[in-house]
């Protein structure tokens, strides 16, 4: 538990702005407990990855250099071997991934995005063709892939603000028999789950279905940028279609890359750190449910959902004012689980949760 001198919190019951990578910290001699962060094996502050950027960094500078296409060689090898592409790139941030994939289709394209799933495709895709589809009613799916020709299909592993796994098995069947590219949407699924943290397509043995694959390194490995994977003339007509952009990703980053995929990999595999995620993630949403708190959530990732924004924020204040930071987005507020929470920590939070609730009476009694 380190001590943290910044000013948080300018007003009081303020959400704040900026709040240090760690699960809990101490300010004004009060400790709080951080669920904020998506950070749920803890990386983001490893000492082992700040190292291996410094080192990076030291040795051979921050642009892209000669030692560049040598660390690059060696993560394409093991994400080849993870992911089991033919062909992948490295990008700086999702968008430039996103924009990237979105490139090779053409204006008649029509691309099906989840409600719930990740804001930076809705960002990209705003100006196409798009259809929004509910993964909980297949049969309106169903419907709307029949009424269009040239179609691609977004498929989700976790809704990141609803915390629960997507029924990818069946999304992905009801794509093959309407004829849709398969983007395999890893954004907020890749380091979780899957053997090793492979991601959701390890986790349905989804690999021969899936078309193209887009995830995050930043997300749950504590790196930088997105990978995007696909056979090899799709690759190749991505780098026709955006140049360069690949090469902004500077070497020290895909370093850090690298050495976050060999900590979750060998810690994979004895399975403690995985185990006493899923563990603790069990435990606290099981207890949030049996309080009567609305959630859906069955991941690391802990959602409860209000009645309305303001139910919402009044509970997200509530919670600042007892020492615990949590991420609203309108109706919802959602805690990152994280390893380095205790249960004495989970324990603590919930029994807040329990009396906040009661306070505003919106739990059993």
């Amino acid at each position: 538990m380190k001590p943290f001198q910044v000013h948080l919190f300018d007003e009081e019951g303020k959400i704040p702005e900026s709040v240090p990578p760690e699960p809990s910290f101490v300010y004004a001699n009060k400790r709080y407990l951080n669920f904020l962060h998506v950070d749920c094996f803890h990386l983001k502050n490893s000492e082992y990855l700040r190292e291996t950027a410094r080192t990076n960094i030291e040795a051979k500078g921050i642009v892209p250099t000669e030692a560049r296409a040598e660390i690059m060689g060696n993560l394409l090898s093991v994400m080849f071997d993870i992911k089991r592409q033919e062909s992948l790139l490295v990008f700086p941030d999702e968008i430039s991934a996103i924009f990237a994939l979105v490139s090779i289709f053409g204006p008649r394209t029509t691309f099906f995005v989840d409600y719930e799933s990740s804001s930076s495709l809705a960002s990209v895709l705003q100006y196409r063709n798009i259809e929004y589809y509910d993964f909980r009613d297949l049969d309106q799916l169903r419907k709307l892939l029949a009424s269009h020709a040239e179609k691609v299909m977004f498929v989700d592993g976790v809704y990141d603000w609803l915390g629960n796994v997507s029924p990818a098995n069946e999304l992905i069947k009801l794509a093959h028999e309407n004829e849709c590219v398969i983007v395999a949407n890893e954004l907020n699924s890749f380091g979780l789950l899957g053997r090793e943290g492979r991601g959701f397509v390890d986790l349905c043995n989804a690999y021969a279905s899936i078309n193209i694959d887009v995830g995050s390194f930043s997300k749950y490995l504590g790196g930088f940028g997105c990978y995007l994977g696909a056979k090899k003339y799709m690759v190749n007509k991505i780098r026709e279609n955006v140049g360069y952009v690949t090469d902004f990703v500077p070497q020290f980053m895909l370093a850090v890359n690298l050495a976050s995929l060999d900590m979750i990999r060998e810690k994979g595999k004895n399975k403690e750190m995985y185990n006493k995620l899923w563990k603790n993630s069990r435990y606290f949403i099981t207890n949030l449910k049996q309080m009567g708190f609305n959630t859906m959530s069955e991941t690391p990732l802990a959602v409860v959902i209000f009645n309305n924004n303001e139910e919402a924020g009044e509970f997200t204040k509530k919670l600042i004012d007892e020492q615990i930071i949590v991420a609203q987005k309108k109706e919802r507020i959602r805690l990152c689980l994280s390893i380095e929470h205790s249960k004495e920590d989970l324990d603590q939070c919930l029994q807040k949760f329990e009396i906040i609730g009661n306070a505003l009476g919106m739990v059993r009694t």
